[in-house]
């Protein structure tokens, strides 16, 4: 318990912001190939305010989930964060969205956006939470 006492909050909220930001612009460069790939349209994507509330807080679980792993790391600087982000986001996330698309069908190029997201989404978190002590 002494950990989530001793997380650096400001940072936290900074970096889901940043996650929150990083998905924003993403999404909007990528949006039509992402749509393509996902076989959704327009009128498929929902617009609503609750499911941008439910990505913030999902981005917040994320934060504090990041800045456990950097303080139990030890990692006190903002490059050793973002490294660290990059990893988990390639590592973790996006082989994790790879192995679920792999018995699903899902597109390749879904995988391919969505993962660099995550990657992108998790350097910006980590480089926030390792740079700011």
């Amino acid at each position: 318990m002494d950990i989530l006492i001793n997380l650096n909050w400001l940072a936290v909220l900074a970096a889901a912001v940043a996650g929150f930001a990083t998905g924003a612009v993403w999404y909007g460069v990528f949006a039509k190939p992402w749509m393509a790939a996902a076989g959704l349209t327009d009128d498929d994507i929902e617009q609503e305010a609750s499911t941008y509330i439910f990505a913030g807080v999902l981005q917040i679980v994320m934060a504090i989930t990041m800045a456990i792993v950097i303080a139990q790391t030890g990692i006190a600087s903002w490059l050793s964060g973002a490294i660290l982000g990059f990893v988990i986001g390639i590592g973790l996330v996006t082989a994790n969205k790879a192995l679920n698309a792999a018995f699903q069908g899902t597109s390749r190029n879904l995988v391919i956006i969505d993962g660099l997201h995550a990657a992108v989404a998790f350097a910006f978190m980590g480089a926030i939470l390792g740079g700011w002590q």
